[in-house]
């Protein structure tokens, strides 16, 4: 079965969701993200002294820059954030491979929109924040989709409690709509994998690509073209993971499943924030891989209960 109509087993032909599927699927999803999240951050405290490097600093003044610039491009020149983040990842990444993955950690500060009250001034605040949190967090997480956009959401929620931003409304989609937001995800996640891992062109690339692609071609392309190109935008995050997190495209494809039915779960929720896309792929990750850990942690007490 496909994961787009799996997905569709989560909603009632009348438009709501499935209680008895919903509950089962956050249960897991719950499970699964506190598990995976308890053994990270485990880990990370048992890391080395914490120390702040030359190539920090850069670090952090690359995902300060790379918030504003994203911003002026989809604000000012009405590319949109899409579009705009993609650029700007992708350029900086073939100008300074280095510094690649910090700006674009900041260009997804500068998909707030003033849907949310963002203006530049909020934006700059918010990308130094999260040039903080990137620097704060390097040893966390490594390998997960998402983390950037993680980071990002965490400096717009920064302005936000200061009353910088507030977010928009929106509205979740029709579950037509809904199922077939979830099989693009799965798509594209599964297309940024392979063009990160298979094609060797690295996580950056390969989800500014995919992102790139859907910001052009799907808008004028499709009824809720916008929220195609988005969530096609959110599934590359989560495609950006590693191997070692997420092994294999079978896993991927699983990611972005998770990843889009919970952007259409979350559609009304923080709308115009910088990071929100990001955050939602860093906890489908999260998810998928508590589900492959628990799976290999259950199936041997499982098979010695049959066999005993």
């Amino acid at each position: 079965m496909s994961v787009a109509a799996t997905a569709g087993l989560a909603f009632e032909t009348g438009g709501g969701p499935n209680p008895l599927v919903a509950a089962v699927a956050l249960a897991v999803a719950a499970t699964s993200l506190g598990y995976t999240a308890a053994t990270e951050t485990r880990d990370a405290l048992r890391t080395g002294e914490f120390g702040v490097t030359r190539v920090d600093l850069g670090n952090a003044a690359a995902v300060a820059v790379g918030a504003p610039v994203t911003f002026l491009l989809s604000v000012r020149l009405g590319v949109g954030p899409v579009v705009a983040s993609a650029l700007v990842g992708l350029c900086a990444y073939l100008l300074t491979e280095t510094y690649g993955a910090p700006a674009y950690c900041g260009s997804f500060v500068g998909m707030a929109t003033p849907a949310a009250g963002a203006d530049l001034g909020t934006v700059v605040a918010a990308g130094l924040v999260a040039a903080v949190v990137f620097v704060l967090v390097k040893r966390a997480f490594n390998g997960f989709g998402g983390k950037l956009g993680t980071t990002a959401f965490v400096g717009c929620l920064s302005v936000a409690a200061l009353g910088g931003l507030a977010p928009g409304t929106g509205s979740v989609p029709g579950p037509t709509v809904a199922a077939g937001l979830v099989g693009v995800a799965a798509l594209a996640a599964l297309a940024t994998f392979l063009l990160s891992v298979r094609f060797d062109h690295g996580p950056v690339v390969g989800s500014a690509v995919v992102g790139l692609v859907a910001g052009v071609v799907c808008p004028p392309l499709f009824a809720a073209g916008d929220a195609v190109a988005a969530v096609a935008f959110c599934a590359s995050f989560a495609g950006m993971a590693t191997p070692e997190r997420i092994p294999g495209p079978g896993a991927m494809l699983l990611a972005g499943g998770v990843a889009g039915t919970a952007f259409v779960g979350a559609t009304p929720y923080f709308v115009g924030f910088g990071g929100k896309l990001g955050t939602i792929a860093f906890a489908a990750c999260l998810v998928t891989a508590g589900v492959l850990s628990l799976g290999r942690v259950l199936a041997p007490a499982v098979g010695d209960a049959v066999t005993g």
